[in-house]
């Protein structure tokens, strides 16, 4: 990854600035410079805020906000260029600020983030990554693979804290270290695995109470439970085998013992099965004997009559059809005899109607010759009709032409007094009219005081409003952050005091215990002396001391927080102090000219308009001044629009009143001829028919004459077609009675045919009756369905004799040399052996389902206890991770758990690359780096403390011992190194660019000419930026990045090039 460009708007002390990286890819190294407290961390923090949003230091993002910006500037944003692989990135990130609100007031404006890729700076969009804050940090991890901190520790080197970090204990350098590879993934490893095994206790825990529970289960019996209370746990699960095979043998010989109870009852309920069947038989051979003796011989004389009266209904039977047939004859021989009557009433009244009608046909014909005379007349009378109705159209004609003459006439001379009426009104509109050059002049007028009031005016009000209250708001901030300032040293001043207090504490204790390990023969690890004098055998309180050492830690961080936040509060309070006096010198400079605006209106007005002007303007004197001029000018806008719309309207009348007078006289001059030519043809008509009637009177004939020729016709139509009609229905009528005539003598045949047929079956022999009155009673019987139920009456009769007979007969058998059974001694005894079987079962049942719940508990403990020695297993697997993980193996003296471990193989590679790369180089091979053993803490962890061995004096010594410029090339040497060892092992993107801060000032010009020697090297692969105040890289270096600082607190960049 390698930055192309930044620009920032509102960031911090910048309000629009652009820094093109690309202007120092020609050389290896370019100097970043400028005041203190210009901006040179804050070109760091907006890279770091534009892709990860946060800032390079301890600074909230929400900070980076420029003191100098109101909410109704531009917004705080960051755009930031960079190059990866062949891609060229823009990401643009704006902060959450207060923003003005539209119609006043503020409102807070969430952040927002986009990433896109483009063609170049400022070019075209070639894809979206992301425009919400999610997509865009996930883009940039996905692109970059590195974190906001790896990211800081490889491009921004400060100095300063490494020469701290070089002489730190230990325990700092470990939660530095900690940080920056993110080792807490093996604390949380570690934390995870202690999560793991305390779950597993408690699952072991669980797991011997659900193994106890069954043993301890209430299916054991009181005398079993004894024996598993003194049964050593080993052992028990053999003991639930054994009780298993006891109540099995328990449960067998009870099976044998309801067997043989079963066998014994089901003997005893065979025998009354038996005697119960025998007592049946004696009953059903009873029950038969009766029903014979009531259904049977008792109903033997009813079946004989029956017989007898089946026999004379078949006879019935058989002369149903003669009988019906002989009927049906009869009733149509009646009806045909009706209709004969009917038919020949009918002929004779149709035979009447047709002689009437014949009659006035012979009328209407003898009529005909006066109605042909009447049409002939009618024929006469409709052409004079139309000479009638074209006189009297003419008539009319001339009536309606000479009223419309006239009314022409009197409509002409109108016109042309309308026309003399308007031009006399044009001309004495034209005399008065307002002017246009007049109407301009009073517009002019009041543009000029709209701008000037509304402009010009109302803006330096509201300009010298808004500055009076930034000022006032300044003023508070002053006062505030002077009260701030003051607690701060307060605080400031406490912490140093108690952190005093803790050392001196801590001095003591240290003292002790370094005495404490004091022995005879061997050196003081402090002056190396032979002899301790001051030996006494005291001991340390290792917890007072631990806690000690907490605190001043704790304490330090205080420290530097407080000193930090006293210096961030001192440098904005110098810049709100030099806000606060631009914004005094930017209220007078706007009411001088507020005051010459107001100079310049009253100017313009006096003269041509009348209006008292004070001495110091004021809005409601300026807007009644624009008022009285907007009034002016609408009442002349108003005036002229008028006279204009009525000039034009009145042109507009007089050409249509001319236009109008014009076709009227043309109007009356055709009106006049039509009239005359009316006349003429009157008259042309009048000589031709001098006879001619109104158009009534002929109207009136020719009525008449249709009604009387109508009548007639439809009289002779009428007449004919019932003439036709009754001709045609009389021959019908006499074919229907000639048809009727031989129906009925073919009838009356049958009937003497039938009844002699009928007859001689009733004197037959054989007959059973020879009164036809009782055959038909008895076919009244047959339609009734009587013979079927005879039949079905006979028949049942005999079958059930034949049934019952059967039956007697056989129960007679069966009971041969047989005695009625005691069935109640019987069912007395089967119920004794029932009660005793019933007892037997429920016994068994009991045992049956003890043996079982007691086998599904064995299989159950069993399950537990074969399930438990694999889970032991992996519990037993899992406490000696734990205990290896946190460095509790005993067969090492020391304890270094897995996080510790992996920091300290992160910083051997960090010494290694120093050694291989740089410190070599910077030192002429004088000083290599060792990791020094003697530094651990007891019973804690391997220590970080650096060491140098020295090839001049060929021993190994302590970073402390260093001079200011050795500690400086060393601080450079582990930065590199650092910043390329996170490079390497974060498996991310390759970050192209290095910027190191401050430090060079305590090196000669020997060591500084090897470190930037060493810089450049390093620029031909990376861009590399060194920041500093030290005027030999000033000199040395040709390109630069120069911060210049504003008296408003602002800050701009310049890029300086003195090759």
């Amino acid at each position: 990854m390698r930055p192309v460009q930044l620009e920032l708007t509102n960031f911090g002390p910048y309000r629009k600035e652009v820094i093109n990286f690309t202007q120092f890819d020609h050389a290896p190294l370019f100097l970043i410079g400028g005041d203190t407290g210009a901006g040179k961390s804050t070109l760091f923090d907006a890279m770091t805020v534009a892709l990860f949003a946060t800032t390079s230091g301890d600074r909230n993002v929400e900070e980076m906000r420029s003191t100098f910006a109101g909410p109704e500037d531009d917004l705080t944003k960051v755009t930031f260029y960079f190059q990866q692989g062949n891609h060229l990135y823009r990401i643009d990130r704006v902060l959450q600020q207060e923003r003005a609100k539209q119609g006043g007031g503020t409102t807070m404006q969430k952040a927002t983030a986009s990433l896109v890729i483009v063609d170049k700076i400022g070019g075209q969009e070639i894809e979206k990554l992301g425009d919400k804050i999610k997509e865009v940090s996930d883009q940039i991890e996905q692109i970059l693979g590195l974190n906001a901190e790896q990211f800081k520790q490889i491009i921004l080197l400060p100095q300063n804290d490494f020469s701290r970090f070089l002489k730190e204990d230990s325990k700092t350098k470990t939660q530095i270290l900690k940080k920056i590879f993110g080792t807490g993934i093996f604390d949380r490893f570690q934390k995870s695995l202690e999560e793991r095994l305390r779950q597993s206790n408690k699952d072991m825990d669980k797991r011997q109470a659900q193994l106890d529970s069954h043993f301890a289960s209430q299916v054991w019996s009181e005398e079993e439970l004894a024996v598993l209370a003194s049964t050593p746990a080993s052992e028990k699960l053999a003991r639930l085998e054994e009780f298993l095979s006891q109540r099995q043998e328990s449960l067998t010989e009870q099976k044998s013992i309801l067997k043989a109870a079963h066998e014994d009852l089901a003997q005893l309920q065979k025998s009354l099965q038996t005697a119960q069947d025998l007592a049946k038989i004696f009953q059903e051979l009873e029950q038969a004997k009766e029903r014979y003796r009531l259904e049977i011989e008792e109903g033997a004389q009813g079946q004989a009559e029956a017989k007898v009266h089946l026999e004379e209904l078949q006879f019935a039977q058989g002369l149903q059809e003669t009988i019906r047939t002989l009927k049906q004859y009869r009733k149509q021989l009646m009806q045909l005899e009706q209709d004969l009557e009917i038919a020949q009433e009918a002929l004779s009244e149709k035979q009447q109607a047709f002689e009437d009608v014949k009659a006035k046909k012979e009328e209407l014909t003898v009529q005909s010759k006066d109605f042909l005379q009447k049409e002939e007349e009618l024929e006469t009378w409709k052409e004079n009709i139309i000479y009638a109705q074209s006189l009297a159209q003419e008539q009319e004609k001339i009536k309606r032409s000479t009223t419309n003459y006239k009314q022409l006439e009197e409509t002409y001379q109108q016109a042309r007094k309308e026309v003399e009426m308007l031009n006399k009104s044009l001309s004495d509109l034209e005399a008065n009219r307002l002017s246009l050059d007049s109407l301009h002049e009073a517009e002019k007028l009041f543009q000029i005081v709209g701008y000037s009031v509304e402009n010009q005016l109302a803006q330096d009000l509201k300009e010298i409003e808004n500055l009076n209250q930034e000022l006032t708001k300044t003023e508070k901030r002053h006062q505030t952050l002077s009260f701030d300032i003051d607690q701060a040293q307060e605080i400031l001043k406490e912490l140093e005091e108690e952190l005093r207090r803790t050392l001196v504490s801590r001095r003591q204790l240290m003292i002790v215990q370094l005495q404490a390990e004091l022995e005879e023969g061997h050196p003081c690890m402090v002056c190396g002396a032979l002899e301790h004098p001051n030996f006494g055998g005291a001991q340390a309180d290792e917890v007072a001391l631990k806690n000690l050492m907490d605190q001043v830690e704790k304490l330090q961080a205080q420290k530097e927080k407080q000193v930090a936040t006293l210096s961030n509060r001192q440098a904005t309070l110098s810049e709100v102090a030099s806000k606060r006096q631009d914004l005094l010198d930017q209220v007078a400079k706007v009411k001088a000219t507020l005051e010459k605006h107001y100079q310049e209106l009253e100017e313009h007005v006096k003269g041509r308009f009348d209006f008292d002007f004070s001495i110091d303007y004021e809005t409601d004197r300026g807007q009644a001044l624009l008022l009285k001029v907007e009034q002016y000018y609408q009442e002349l806008q108003k005036r002229y629009d008028k006279e204009e719309t009525d000039y034009i309207r009145y042109q507009d009348e007089l050409g249509k009143a001319q236009k109008k007078a014009t076709d009227l006289a043309k109007t009356y001059q055709e009106a006049k001829a039509v009239l005359d030519q009316a006349q003429e043809r009157l008259e042309d008509l009048q000589e031709a028919h001098p006879e001619l009637e109104s158009v009534e009177v002929y109207q009136e004939r020719i009525s008449l004459a249709h009604q009387e020729l109508n009548l007639y016709n439809k009289q002779v139509k009428e007449n004919s077609k019932a003439y036709n009609q009754l001709h045609a229905d009389i021959k019908g009528i006499k074919g229907q009675i000639e048809s009727i005539t031989k129906s009925k003598d073919k009838v009356n045949q049958d009937v003497k045919r039938l009844s002699a047929e009928l007859e001689q079956s009733l004197k037959a022999e054989g007959a059973l009756a020879n009164d036809l009155e009782q055959v038909e009673l008895w076919l009244i019987e047959v339609n009734n369905q009587a013979i079927p139920m005879l039949q079905a009456k006979l028949t049942t009769y005999a079958t059930l004799k034949q049934e019952l007979q059967a039956q007697i007969h056989k129960g007679q058998e069966l009971l041969q040399n047989q005695e009625q059974p005691d069935l109640d001694s019987l069912a007395q005894a089967v119920q004794n052996c029932q009660e005793i079987y019933d007892r037997q079962l429920a016994q068994f049942s009991v045992m049956e389902k003890g043996l079982k719940d007691a086998t599904a508990t064995y299989q159950a403990a069993k399950t537990l206890q074969d399930s438990n020695q694999e889970v032991f297993k992996a519990h037993q697997e899992l406490s000696d991770l734990v205990k290896v993980v946190k460095g509790e193996n005993t067969a090492l003296t020391g304890r270094l758990n897995l996080e510790v471990y992996v920091i300290r193989q992160y910083f051997q590679q960090i010494l290694d690359y120093a050694n291989a790369n740089y410190i070599g180089l910077l030192t002429d091979n004088r000083y290599s780096f060792v990791l020094s053993e003697e530094g651990r803490r007891a019973r804690d962890h391997f220590g970080l403390d650096i060491n140098v061995y020295d090839q001049l004096t060929g021993s190994e010594r302590s970073v402390k011992s260093l001079s200011g410029g050795e500690t400086f090339i060393a601080a450079l040497a582990i930065a590199l190194s650092l910043s390329e060892v996170v490079q390497n092992t974060s498996k991310g993107a390759v970050v192209e660019a290095l910027f190191i801060d401050e430090g060079f000032g305590s090196l000669d010009k020997e060591a500084l000419t090897k470190a930037i020697s060493v810089l450049e090297q390093i620029g031909e692969n990376r861009m590399v930026g060194v920041i500093s105040h030290v005027d030999d890289m000033k000199e040395g270096i040709a390109q630069q990045l120069v911060i210049i600082k504003s008296h408003d607190g602002s800050s701009r960049i310049k890029i300086v090039d003195k090759g």
